[in-house]
């Protein structure tokens, strides 16, 4: 075979790439090497070739193909003799095609040259004490902060590819010798039964294998924290992360874990099961206060102290709307504030929350719309609402509060007791990947419920949570001995 034959083959080669990929108009090809024979492929909204001048002056452009294959390189890192295809498809995933003479596979160079975000601490799960440290939109970076924490060889990391046109990368991480195998066996048949032309973000992958699609609950946990994620990773729990994606999703989840932090573990362990008593009183009162507060005063006003029966008595009196509708403007309205607040610019919002909080609902009791004692009760509920510290869950408790509120409206106390019942019944129906969703309460595990509502100290969590079933059951030696001589 001549030169002149040579060229054309690669020529060819490299006009069958730009047709199949589309001739798009960020592709770039440039001669390389040795009187430019070879020849570099790239998309230049993926790879800032300029910052890879002296990489590319080391690659093996001009070696044989045996010295090659003694390089030490990953093979999902540097892959020789692809078709057009595959080396089509690794184009579009941001790797670096090189067209050689005499050959008439590609080569393919993963260099992941596009933007990255820096690491830090996630807005919605921020701590007074702990790592500032949050997942980004990186899968490598991602798995590189998980093997930070966990420096141990049987964490396993196994990769699928999901979404016909996205073509998704999602890992899934957990300890070989804690995590029960059938649980990650699970996991990755769920994960490799979806069919789907893009996934584009993690909750994607949480709604699609989820034991209970149409639960109000979520049944898996969504979090951007990396010390959060490597704790289930200890416990025996597996952890799925999304490229492009910073929420990682836990999986299997209990209600339990929903009102737990990582700070929780870095104070004391007073300190830390006061945390806890104060969510849950915070979610107690955010759900139920509203709906108590209609029932008392419009079904039961005797249950109520008479001092305080008479003067909501008496505020209410000159309001034109009946209590119930009072309370649903109020707390509509609140919902409004918050959506509103979450889209506006950091100090806009801020502001805006405050003046409008303030000046319309005392511009609200000054005209007689609504009484005094519904703003404080509706006040207290919006407050009580950001005690939570996962958003999915608290989200979930903001809609089932106007069940109960209406509820309470027609039936009064008799309809709190009923809705509750009725939340209580579904919740005990669900599941989480094999797991009670209310474990360890139901079924009751008296060995896990002492790091339930109250946090037990670290000399006395010896082993992991039975609710996960762990093949290593042993945490922790214990140290109260030795602190005792």
């Amino acid at each position: 075979m001549n030169v002149r034959s040579k060229k054309s083959n690669e020529l060819n080669i490299i006009q069958s790439v730009i047709q199949e990929a589309g001739n798009p108009a960020d592709l770039r090809i440039l001669p390389f090497g040795r009187e430019l024979s070879v020849y570099l492929i790239y998309l230049n909204s993926l790879i800032p070739l300029e910052k890879y001048q002296d990489l590319i002056g080391h690659l093996p452009l001009d070696r044989p193909d045996r010295e090659q294959s003694r390089l030490p390189m990953r093979h999902e890192t540097f892959q020789a003799d692809l078709g057009i295809t595959e080396a089509v498809a690794k184009l579009l995933a941001g790797h670096l095609l090189i067209v050689k003479p005499g050959t008439s596979g590609i080569a393919a160079l993963d260099v992941q040259g596009w933007l990255k975000r820096q690491p830090e601490e996630p807005q919605t799960e921020r701590l007074i004490r702990g790592p500032r440290e949050g997942f980004v939109e990186s899968l490598d970076d991602n798995i590189g902060m998980i093997r930070r924490w966990i420096q141990d060889p049987n964490l396993k990391v196994e990769e699928i590819v999901l979404g016909r046109r996205t073509k998704t990368r999602v890992a899934v991480l957990y300890l070989d010798d804690v995590a029960q195998p059938r649980l990650a066996t699970e996991v990755l048949r769920r994960l490799k039964a979806i069919h789907i032309d893009g996934v584009l973000e993690s909750g994607y992958i949480e709604q699609l294998i989820s034991d209970r699609r149409t639960s109000i609950f979520p049944l898996t946990q969504a979090t951007e924290r990396s010390d959060k994620a490597a704790s289930a990773i200890l416990e025996g729990r597996v952890v799925i992360l999304v490229d492009k994606s910073p929420s990682s999703v836990i999986v299997p989840v209990t209600i339990n874990e929903m009102y737990q932090t990582p700070e929780d573990y870095y104070f004391n362990f007073w300190i830390g099961s006061f945390l806890r008593l104060i969510r849950l009183l915070g979610n107690n009162l955010a759900v139920v206060l509203p709906g108590l507060y209609v029932a008392l005063v419009a079904y039961h006003p005797e249950l109520l102290p008479t001092q305080l029966a008479l003067s909501i008595a008496g505020t209410s009196s000159r309001v034109p709307l009946p209590l119930i509708a009072e309370v649903l403007l109020l707390e509509i309205m609140v919902e409004v504030f918050r959506e509103a607040g979450l889209r506006l610019p950091g100090a806009v919002g801020q502001t805006l929350g405050v003046v409008a909080g303030i000046v319309l609902g005392l511009s609200a009791v000054q005209a007689g719309l609504i009484s005094p004692s519904t703003l404080a009760v509706v006040s207290i509920t919006a407050i009580a609402s950001f005690t939570g510290p996962n958003y999915s869950v608290d989200i979930s408790w903001r809609l089932l509060k106007f069940i109960m509120l209406i509820a309470a409206a027609i039936l009064g106390l008799y309809g709190i007791v009923l809705s509750g019942i009725a939340i209580l019944v579904h919740a005990a129906d669900l599941n989480s990947f094999g797991v009670s969703y209310l474990a360890p309460w139901a079924p009751l595990q008296w060995r896990t419920l002492k790091d339930g509502p109250f946090r037990a100290p670290f000399w006395a969590r010896l082993y992991r949570p039975e609710t996960w079933r762990p093949q290593d059951e042993l945490r922790s030696g214990g140290t109260k001995k030795e602190d005792e001589h």
